[in-house]
């Protein structure tokens, strides 16, 4: 991501460090949010756990890893979900007519709203995911996977905070237009939960779906790290997916600098 008018990646960390400032500062929301955390790893994990119970070839992989995935697919929702997107805070500006002070900054808006996503994914880490995975790790005696394949995972998720932030942040362009994506905001959520594999994985899906989500990007944001930390991909296969998911990056990158300069010149012609 390219930063325009001078100012540097130095600068651009100062943005992420207030960011981490900012959001940690909310305690009693955290504890919160880590008790819910946590609760959903259990929830989710017994769910499987009695699934398994009842048919031991339910998913087609072992209970271990299907907890791992389940689990897992918990802690990336807690850091990757649309309601701690970019999106809604572009809409709040959208609404309260400020945007164009933000668009005016001296610095690129869509690395500027990056360094806020990233500052929040941060914060959520640290204080909600950590300790809810170490807990969840001992409570289900779970492991962590080889060296390729944690390797892979981490690359992938990398990929998938990136093809995120680009598809929240092209909702909150979206905004710009319409004033109000609450409906599409809702549309885009029901979509991702049912074809990113975070709540179902993808390969137990109906063959007609599964060749669906081949063709969108939201099993890039879940399904693919969450498959290749429990082994589903390895080898070429990792490395494909790993392709898939940069391509997805290349494609809606483009696009969101594309949209972000039409949607500018709009804006600025309109006086916000």
């Amino acid at each position: 991501m390219r930063v325009s008018r001078g100012i540097s990646i130095h600068t651009g960390m100062a943005f992420l460090r207030n960011e981490f400032y900012n959001m940690s500062i909310y305690r009693v929301s955290f504890w919160i949010n880590l008790f819910y955390t946590f609760l959903m790893m259990y929830s989710v994990g017994y769910v499987w756990r009695a699934l398994y119970a009842a048919n031991p070839n339910v998913s087609g992989v072992p209970l271990p890893q299907m907890i791992s995935y389940a689990v897992l697919g918990v802690a990336l929702e807690a850091i990757l979900h649309p309601r701690n997107g970019p999106q809604i805070y572009i809409m709040e500006q959208v609404r309260k007519g400020t945007i164009e002070m933000d668009i005016m900054k001296p610095i690129d808006f869509q690395f500027y709203m990056f360094a806020k996503n990233m500052g929040s994914i941060a914060v959520r880490f640290l204080f909600l995911v950590l300790p809810s995975l170490i807990v969840a790790f001992f409570l289900f005696s779970l492991k962590l996977p080889d060296l390729s394949a944690l390797f892979g995972f981490l690359c992938s998720l990398v990929f998938s905070i990136i093809v995120s932030f680009f598809l929240n942040f092209i909702l909150g362009l979206l905004s710009m237009i319409t004033m109000n994506i609450r409906n599409i905001n809702w549309g885009y959520n029901a979509l991702l939960r049912f074809f990113s594999g975070q709540m179902v994985p993808l390969w137990i899906f109906p063959s007609a779906l599964g060749v669906i989500s081949d063709f969108l990007p939201f099993r890039c944001i879940y399904a693919i790290p969450m498959s290749i930390y429990i082994g589903n991909y390895a080898g070429m296969d990792m490395l494909r997916e790993l392709g898939v998911q940069f391509t997805w990056i290349l494609v809606l990158g483009l696009l969101s600098r594309l949209l972000m300069k039409r949607v500018f010149a709009r804006v600025m012609i309109q006086g916000g």
